[in-house]
């Protein structure tokens, strides 16, 4: 816990102490903005199914990164650096767009139609499972080709390294986030959220046995917290340090942030944070393999404590 608690003061120590402020200041007001407008789940998602749609994410993601980028101008380093270099925009209007793409792309769902299935309940299920899947995969294959393209041999596949990485510190980091999970619990508004499970709640009584269809769904929600881990703290981190080095984290994390809008405020705010630390550690550790623990982990508690709550609600 030692190192990591050192790679966390190394990174503050580095930080312009003012820039990082209104950094953090900038993702406050579009927090609340959000939260007050309801940006993601009103204003963008009411284009569902059109154009439009990821036109507005990709302005939405691009309003959290370019200026946090941009405001790095007053380090004479980075305003002759990579904020002049057209590879470093073209790289990051890529990443961008490759992100809205993953939230549009809902077209798949005509293609999948898996009418073998004679069983109305589970084909729902497979349906269900594949809206966690899909995309994710889609967006890590894409990543993958630029990866194959640009990066190959310059470093191997984003954050996918095991080599000297010691997990003990991120299994007490987990464990010490398992009180305030319980704790958020007692808000409706994380109740109202999770479990995602209660989107199979259809199928019980028909799909037997019901534990068995829950790992099922489980594991496909998790496998999107890995894909999401692989763009955020692979790419977003470790795809932009040749050119940004350390300041690559602060708009990653902005960027991680805004993908959270549409989830609980408490949840939202937290991911700011949240990106900041685990960016450090990919940065750091040049691995995403302490994201994925922690990512999945508190996601799948999550998921545990308020099946707890729907559980005796239900009884």
């Amino acid at each position: 816990m030692r190192q990591v608690l050192g790679y966390l003061a190394d990174y503050y120590r580095e930080q312009h102490k003012g820039h990082f402020l209104l950094v953090t200041a900038f993702t406050a007001v579009a927090i609340a903005l959000n939260y007050r407008y309801d940006i993601e789940d009103g204003l963008i998602d009411r284009n569902y199914g059109t154009i439009q749609h990821f036109y507005l994410y990709f302005l939405l993601y691009t309003v959290s990164t370019v200026p946090v980028f941009l405001s790095y101008a007053y380090d004479p380093e980075a305003r002759q650096g990579f904020l002049r270099k057209p590879a470093f925009w073209g790289r990051l209007m890529l990443g961008v767009g490759i992100f809205s793409f993953y939230c549009y792309f809902y077209p798949y769902r005509q293609w999948i139609t898996p009418e073998w299935i004679s069983d109305y309940y589970l084909r729902a299920f497979v349906r269900v499972c594949a809206d966690q899947m899909v995309q994710a995969t889609l967006m890590f294959l894409l990543v993958l080709f630029f990866w194959l393209w640009r990066d190959r041999k310059e470093q191997p596949l984003y954050g996918f390294l095991l080599k000297g990485v010691n997990m003990r510190p991120y299994w007490w980091m987990l464990m010490a986030m398992a009180p305030l999970i319980i704790g958020a619990s007692f808000f409706s508004s994380f109740n109202e959220y999770y479990p995602t499970a209660r989107k199979l709640e259809f199928t019980f009584g028909h799909l037997e046995p019901k534990w068995l269809y829950i790992l099922g769904y489980e594991l496909a929600y998790g496998s999107e917290f890995f894909h999401i881990e692989f763009f955020f703290r692979g790419f977003m981190i470790l795809a932009f340090v040749r050119y940004a080095g350390s300041k690559a984290i602060l708009p990653a994390a902005v960027f991680y942030c805004f993908v959270h809008f549409g989830k609980p405020m408490g949840e939202c705010i937290s991911s700011y944070f949240g990106g900041i630390i685990l960016g450090v550690l990919s940065y750091r550790t040049r691995s995403i393999a302490a994201g994925v623990l922690v990512h999945l982990g508190i996601a799948w508690m999550m998921e545990a404590v308020a099946g707890v709550w729907w559980f005796f609600k239900a009884s």
